[in-house]
């Protein structure tokens, strides 16, 4: 019986060492890193900055892919449907993890179907405008949208997107009824608000403030509590009797599909807070209005559950829907 007991062991040990190999030289080969809408917004810069310095860590290249729709749907449905071997990763945020299904059906769940890798970092959005428009400040927008009802429009990085969702709760808040017009990323958004194609648009601030800076946008107020270092000047919605309390910042994470590898987790978890702890990429960061927040595990989970409820109620005392 030892006998047959030690002979079990021995097959049982060559077959996990067999079957571990590819997990344990994590990684063997060049990483995909989804970035969910066009070049040029906060998500694909945030992740061509990330991704510069994990390919570092890793000692194999990070390639960006760009695939934008669905206000990052289809970027996060690519992921969903990717093998879990830690070889096709996404550059995560709210709007396809979590609000595009709270307002339309999905054929994934943000929740179940992709692993929470780890947070990255937050960073407000920002009402600007065409820089013909005539309002100076935010109340003057508003009178002219009363003004004019249906009269205005608002751009946004997509249908379902934190963008999208801080436009329709400054509507409800204000009583004014500007028309959306959904785009695929924040860029191309930004390109029409510059050229004076829509009047308005809701942008991350890290997509928006070269811009605003060149002045070629007006920018009449961010979404975060409080100002902030990035733009002090800009005031916070928070500030305007209607928009008190407003408080609304957007997140972006590294995700992988559902049932990565313990070990291919961690690697990647280790990995990612190295990276975040590089004052470099802090300070690129900064540059971009990101403020870098490490979270993983358990918090990141408790974080991604009140993120949920949150939208949900705005979505729902907003009425707020998409075709």
């Amino acid at each position: 019986m030892r006998t047959i007991n030690l002979l079990f062991a021995a097959a049982l040990g060559v077959v996990q060492a067999l079957a571990t190999p590819a997990v344990a030289a994590y990684p063997e080969r060049p990483i995909k890193l989804i970035v969910p809408y066009a070049a040029g917004g906060s998500s694909d810069i945030v992740g061509r900055l990330f991704a510069e310095r994990l390919e570092k860590k890793l000692g194999q290249p990070v390639t960006i892919e760009n695939v934008g729709g669905a206000g990052g749907a289809a970027g996060a449905q690519r992921t969903v449907g990717s093998a879990p071997d830690g070889y096709t990763l996404l550059i995560g945020a709210g709007s396809e993890i979590l609000i595009r299904q709270l307002l339309q059906p999905t054929p994934y769940d943000g929740l179940k179907d992709l692993t929470a890798i780890a947070m990255i970092g937050t960073g407000p959005m920002v009402l600007v405008g065409k820089p013909s428009l005539p309002a100076k400040t935010l109340p003057e927008v508003i009178a002219m949208a009363k003004a004019e009802p249906d009269g205005f429009a608002y751009g946004s990085a997509g249908a379902g997107t934190f963008m999208h969702l801080a436009g329709e709760a400054v509507k409800a808040r204000t009583g004014t009824q500007i028309r959306h017009v959904p785009y695929r990323g924040a860029a191309p958004m930004m390109t029409d608000v510059i050229a004076g194609h829509v009047d308005l648009g809701v942008a991350s601030l890290a997509s928006a403030l070269s811009f605003i800076k060149a002045g070629q946008a007006k920018a009449f107020a961010i979404t975060s509590a409080k100002r902030v270092p990035f733009a002090p000047e800009i005031p916070a919605l928070d500030e305007f009797p209607d928009l008190k309390g407003f408080d609304l910042d957007l997140w972006i994470g590294l995700f992988g599909p559902a049932k990565l590898p313990e070990p291919i987790l961690a690697r990647l978890r280790q990995a990612t807070a190295e990276v975040l702890d590089d004052p470099g990429l802090q300070a690129k960061l900064a540059e971009q209005a990101i403020a870098v927040r490490k979270l993983e595990g358990a918090e990141l989970a408790a974080f991604l559950a009140r993120e949920r409820e949150s939208y949900a109620t705005i979505i729902r005392d907003g009425k707020i829907k998409i075709d």
